[in-house]
């Protein structure tokens, strides 16, 4: 795997999921956050825990980049194949834990059915932006 490909990927797919993340849950689901808040830790305590959430955020990009890296199909399409490819790596991801958080937890299924639908998009969008970025090149560096 080229490594200069993976990183310049890696943070382009992070860049999407952090922008994701922002658009889904604080524009898109943030009144509904707010309207439950006792269902979620207070932002006084979730605040110096956010280095753990922009570090999740890079495994998943990093980890995004490396299945696509060595499913990598030439002459399939850049930015196609990646959607794909996030499309297919959501709906794993995201459909058993949807299932499962529906029977889990006593949410609305309506917000379930948004972090889905949320994760899903978040995912296909980061899988777009590998396909665009990543270009295996040369196979070095390892």
């Amino acid at each position: 795997m080229n490594l200069k490909a993976w990183a310049k990927a890696t943070l382009g797919a992070f860049v999407a999921i952090f922008a994701a993340e922002f658009l889904i849950h604080h524009v898109w689901l943030g009144g509904f956050y707010k309207a439950h808040a006792v269902w979620w830790r207070p932002a006084a305590q979730m605040g110096p825990m956010m280095p753990l959430m922009f570090a999740a955020q890079l495994v998943l990009a990093a980890l995004l980049t490396v299945v696509y890296a060595k499913g990598y199909e030439p002459g399939k399409g850049g930015a196609g194949q990646g959607f794909r490819f996030g499309v297919l790596i959501g709906l794993l991801l995201m459909l058993p834990c949807s299932l499962m958080n529906a029977v889990i937890y006593p949410y609305p299924m309506s917000l379930i059915v948004n972090w889905l639908v949320g994760g899903l998009a978040e995912i296909a969008l980061a899988g777009a932006v590998i396909g665009a970025l990543y270009k295996p090149g040369k196979q070095q560096g390892g």
